[in-house]
């Protein structure tokens, strides 16, 4: 999961949407959301790999003739599960909301400070995609100011160069956008296909830089409160507070899926069973994702949610527990 989160950032800073200097940062304020996806798992495997010591053992076969049932399980998963379930939820419904938020905080004050964003003098930065390359020959101790900047912009089959003896970030306030704003310099523009190349000259100019609204949108939503999600209309945040409580749900879900699953003969090996509940949290999850995806579109009702994931996993694997009586003892 560390590795997905890396990667994930690591592409948004080749994109030039995100600083190189927080990539540290940005990993550990990515640590609530990866607990989310790993804790659930983590809880599901151990109570397989523990009931499945008893089996092996054969301590169970010991219990069940002295008359043990499965629902005498409950109690002690109960307690593991209860207070796993407490801390993912707390961990969904504020630590995470908060990470994000300082996520977002960390990237508006980045994006003040050339050097933390990664601009390094004497290196080409290519930006979307190719469509912006920025140069910088040196920058100033302050950490913004840039000495004799070059620019090159393709848009539309045209192409602007960019050329200033100084520049320096800032960020507009009220629409947060990121600006370049050089000074004493002059532009040469033309054509691709065409001999029309104009020369114009400056004593200052401002370039937006670029962002990616999806990237931002989704920061901004990850970023609200709880409490404000929960009284809003809005179809993306009733799907946002869904899925903070989904890993709290799962745990407790998959505790209970752990009892038939590690169901095994004496001299049985755990690891077969591990790996089955490897896959069963595969599905799952996935399940979880698809129907977010499904709810953000407008593919399905937000009444029934993420809800009927939970729901249909708890069916089964009390079903489950109902064919396997026989064998984990009904009495």
């Amino acid at each position: 999961m560390i590795g997905v989160a890396l990667g994930e950032l690591l592409s948004d800073i080749a994109g030039g949407r995100i600083p190189s200097g927080l990539l540290w940062v940005l990993i550990a304020l990515k640590m609530p959301q990866v607990l989310g996806t790993i804790v659930p798992l983590s809880v599901f495997i151990s109570v397989i790999w523990g009931l499945g010591r008893l089996y092996r053992d054969q301590e169970m076969s010991v219990m069940r003739s002295s008359g043990f049932r499965w629902q005498m399980m409950l109690r002690p998963l109960f307690n593991l599960l209860m207070p796993i379930a407490a801390i993912l939820l707390a961990l969904g419904l504020f630590v995470a909301p908060l990470a994000a938020s300082a996520t977002q905080q960390k990237l508006i004050d980045a994006f003040r400070n050339a050097a933390e964003w990664g601009l390094q003098a004497g290196t080409f930065h290519v930006l979307r995609d190719g469509q912006l390359v920025l140069y910088v020959e040196s920058v100033e101790k302050d950490g913004r100011t840039l000495r004799n900047v070059f620019i090159q912009l393709r848009h539309e089959g045209r192409e602007q160069i960019w050329s200033a003896a100084k520049g320096y970030y800032w960020l507009d306030k009220n629409t947060g956008g990121r600006f370049l704003t050089l000074e004493n310099g002059q532009v040469t523009e033309g054509g691709a296909d065409t001999l029309d190349f104009g020369i114009m000259r400056f004593s200052r100019s401002d370039t937006k830089l670029p962002e990616q609204e999806s990237r931002e949108k989704s920061v901004a939503t990850d970023a609200k409160k709880s409490v404000d999600i929960l009284f809003s209309n809005s179809v993306e945040d009733a799907v946002e507070l869904q899925w903070r409580i989904a890993p709290a749900l799962a745990a407790i879900v998959l505790g209970l899926m752990a009892i038939p699953l590690a169901h095994s003969e004496p001299k049985e090996g755990r690891g077969g069973r591990a790996l089955l509940g490897i896959l069963a949290y595969i599905v799952y999850a996935n399940a979880l994702y698809m129907s977010r995806n499904w709810l953000l579109k407008g593919d399905m009702s937000i009444v029934i949610g993420l809800w009927w994931v939970h729901l249909l996993a708890l069916v089964i694997t009390l079903v489950w527990l109902r064919r396997q009586g026989r064998m984990v003892g009904m009495g």
